[in-house]
């Protein structure tokens, strides 16, 4: 009995020792948890974004560099307190509080020549660039109307230029008869005969006006201009005329091309046949 007497003493106090520890181990872990928990809030603020606070700071700093806020890119509620900040100041731009919120606009993008409409101001480049295409093409216009009213003017102290550099097949020749190869004869001949390429361009050799087009068995697609005080030039052997009667050439403009010859000039050759008159009277293009 003794010794079971003795024994409930040292029993009770290791019940208390376990309790104890077990109490100190909890409180342990529950001031950690704690601990950690402050932790973790305290970084979860850290990383939180104050956007209002931002938003002050960026309203300061602009007031504070220009004196005024920069409104583009502030909400409306803040640009509304800005408004009304500034009223009190006394600056009208912002009496209406019925702010917009501004901050998807780019300020890159407005055109300077379509704002301040009604400054009196405006500066419309792209009209004045309109009207200015349009006054040149009116200039055009006027111009090719005074050259299509001009009268020809060709005189006995004009040039021609030749249609073709080239060897001349058959000389102008009025006064005597020349050789005519293709033909086996000799006859007068009233234009000149140049050798030239097929499909080579021809130019007009003087202002005219286009007098005739015409197919010819001699001198095949034939076309002819009127040059003014009686005289006419004359281009034979040609392909690709695009110019009708009535329509008006500058010296320079293209007339045709080089076409293959007729069958009355098989023993010459490609060529292109040039022939100028003066009231219907053949005159030697090499003395113009």
């Amino acid at each position: 009995m003794n010794r079971r007497n003795n024994r409930r003493p040292a029993l009770q106090k290791e019940k208390i020792s376990v309790i104890a520890a077990s109490v100190f181990v909890l409180s342990a872990l529950t001031l950690a948890g704690v601990y950690m928990s402050a932790q973790g809030d305290v970084e979860k603020e850290e990383n939180r974004i104050d956007f209002a606070k931002l938003e002050q700071e960026n309203i300061t700093a602009e007031e504070d560099s220009t004196g005024l806020a920069d409104t583009r890119f502030v909400s409306g509620k803040a640009q509304a307190e800005l408004a009304a900040k500034d009223t009190k100041q006394g600056d009208a731009r912002f009496v209406n509080e019925d702010m917009y919120d501004l901050s998807d606009v780019n300020d890159m993008d407005v055109d300077p020549a379509f704002t301040e409409v009604n400054s009196g101001q405006v500066e419309n480049t792209r009209q004045e660039n309109a009207l200015a295409g349009t006054d040149k093409a009116a200039v055009f216009m006027e111009e090719e109307k005074i050259a299509a009213e001009t009268p020809l003017s060709f005189t006995d102290t004009d040039t021609l230029a030749l249609p073709v550099v080239g060897d001349v097949l058959l000389d102008y020749s009025m006064d005597k008869a020349v050789y005519h190869a293709t033909m086996q004869q000799y006859h007068y001949n009233p234009a000149l005969v140049i050798a030239a390429q097929e499909g080579q361009t021809i130019t007009a050799a003087a202002d005219g006006i286009v007098t005739a087009v015409y197919q010819d068995a001699q001198t095949g697609n034939t076309i002819s201009f009127d040059l003014g005080n009686g005289y006419e030039l004359t281009y034979g052997q040609l392909s690709d005329i695009n110019l009708s009667v009535g329509d008006r050439v500058a010296a320079g403009d293209v007339v045709g091309k080089v076409a293959k010859p007729t069958i009355y000039y098989s023993e010459e050759g490609t060529n292109i046949y040039y022939k100028l008159t003066k009231d219907g009277v053949p005159v030697d293009p090499l003395k113009r």
